[in-house]
């Protein structure tokens, strides 16, 4: 029996350009639907937090003609950018057809469609924090950065359905979309050396390992993801049950003209025999390629040089694909100057206004608008432990003062000390207490009797 298709629409970065997008599927529709659902990927907000484009459609003055659906990237909260679905951070309709999916999870569409989602970016020193450091615990607006427990949801929602549970379905047939910000690392493992690379003009590295293991772990027919700009669409490659085919797609009126909308027909899992996903691993033949995450390119051979042999130079060989230059995880925090004279604090991220030059206006930050943030940082370091620490080369971090801790007890700030400087910071402060202690008995000595002992008493 022959299984029903559902056309599905894939959408690039929309960053706000609503009409624009709304009114292009509107005569696609027309044209070569009904569409069953399109998925939007990347940044769907304006970078500025306008949404005026979206007003029409809030009020219903405007139609969308196809049931929308849309995860979120790095918007930036702090311009307001995410303000329609602060409300609705696990999911829910904005209008209308429209429909955020929310920060992260695996569900099942009205339609049929299974999907996979994950909003936000990566950034290293958020994505290993838990939820109630991430800030996430009674958030008032969506953060831009995902944590690792974001990732772990969604592994489990899509093995065991939305319940968590397990489901044979999922667990047996895998999702029909996943949907993410960004681009896994490793996307160009067999990509050929002769070959342009998709992100040869890439000023930053935006490749995530969080979508890496999303793209190995979830057992996805289609992996759909935004950022980049850039349009990519290599072969199938197999995953744990069938086959995968990756879609980068650009972002909507570029100017580049990378492709932003593809059109696809899916068969939904929920329709597929569970005996037919299990041998679908081989869906796609062999035109499929192995998992570009999990690929180990060998190591070519090399001959053994001759002696006194001079090194030959092949003019003719092409240099292997090169993209972004790579994330410097270790690189020093700076506040970052924003055009309207604002500035964004390089420690939390709080849009300060250009009048607030002193400091982070974020009550829990606080950082300085000038100076070292590294090194503010470590001078602050706050700590509830009533002794001296070491860090993890063993240095000392010494206690400088008492403050009071969040607990209620008496906390310490801490500063970064060698154990040579503490050891000499101690001596230098015990030379100065027995100084004090010689002073004090040098002036009781030169006292009267009569003195001395109205003093003690």
């Amino acid at each position: 029996m022959a299984q029903d298709k559902l056309k599905v629409l894939f959408v690039g970065d929309v960053e706000g350009r609503f009409d624009e997008i709304f009114t292009q599927v509107n005569a696609v529709n027309a044209k070569a639907g009904p569409f069953a659902a399109m998925l939007c990927v990347g940044r769907f907000f304006a970078p500025d937090g306008c949404s005026d484009a979206l007003m029409p459609y809030l009020t219903s003055e405007k139609r969308i003609s196809v049931p929308t659906y849309f995860i979120t990237g790095d918007e930036d909260p702090g311009k307001g950018s995410t303000s329609l679905v602060d409300d609705i951070q696990d999911g829910g309709e904005v209008c209308k057809n429209l429909t955020f999916l929310g920060r992260a999870g695996a569900k099942r569409l009205p339609c049929g469609l299974s999907v996979a989602y994950l909003s936000g970016a990566y950034k290293p020193d958020k994505y290993a924090l838990d939820a109630a450091f991430a800030g996430r615990r009674n958030a008032k607006t969506l953060a831009p950065h995902y944590i690792s427990s974001d990732v772990d949801e969604i592994v489990r929602a899509a093995r065991g359905g939305e319940d968590g549970e397990e489901n044979e379905e999922f667990s047996l047939a895998g999702v029909d979309v996943l949907l993410t910000a960004e681009w896994g690392e490793k996307f160009d493992a067999l990509l050929p050396d002769t070959m342009s690379h998709p992100l040869a003009s890439a000023t930053e590295d935006n490749l995530s390992p969080a979508v890496t293991r999303l793209a190995t772990e979830v057992a996805a027919r289609y992996h759909v993801a935004g950022t980049e700009g850039a349009y990519f669409a290599p072969p199938p490659y197999r995953n744990a049950l069938h086959a995968t085919r990756f879609y980068g797609l650009g972002k909507v009126g570029n100017a580049a003209g990378a492709k932003s909308l593809v059109a696809v027909a899916v068969t939904p899992t929920a329709q597929l025999a569970l005996d037919a996903a299990r041998t679908g691993a081989r869906d796609g033949g062999d035109a499929c390629t192995p998992c570009p995450y999990t690929y180990e390119r060998p190591k070519p051979r090399v001959a053994e040089p001759e002696e006194d042999a001079e090194p030959e130079e092949d003019a003719s060989t092409p240099a292997a694909a090169v993209g972004p230059a790579p994330r410097d995880h270790n690189a020093p925090k700076r506040h970052e100057d924003l055009p309207s004279g604002e500035w964004k604090c390089g420690m939390c991220g709080n849009v300060n206004r250009a009048h607030q030059q002193k400091q982070c206006h974020m009550k829990k930050c606080g950082a300085p608008r000038e100076g070292d943030l590294e090194l503010w940082r470590m001078q602050n370091m706050s700590f509830n432990g009533r002794g001296a620490k070491r860090d993890a080369d063993g240095a000392i971090v010494n206690a400088l003062g008492g403050v009071r801790g969040a607990g209620g007890g008496e906390g310490r700030v801490y500063s970064m000390m060698s154990k040579a400087e503490a050891e000499a910071a101690a001596a230098a402060a015990a030379a100065e207490r027995a100084a004090a202690a010689e002073e004090e008995a040098a002036k009781r000595a030169k006292m009267t009797a009569k003195e001395r002992t109205s003093l003690d008493v």
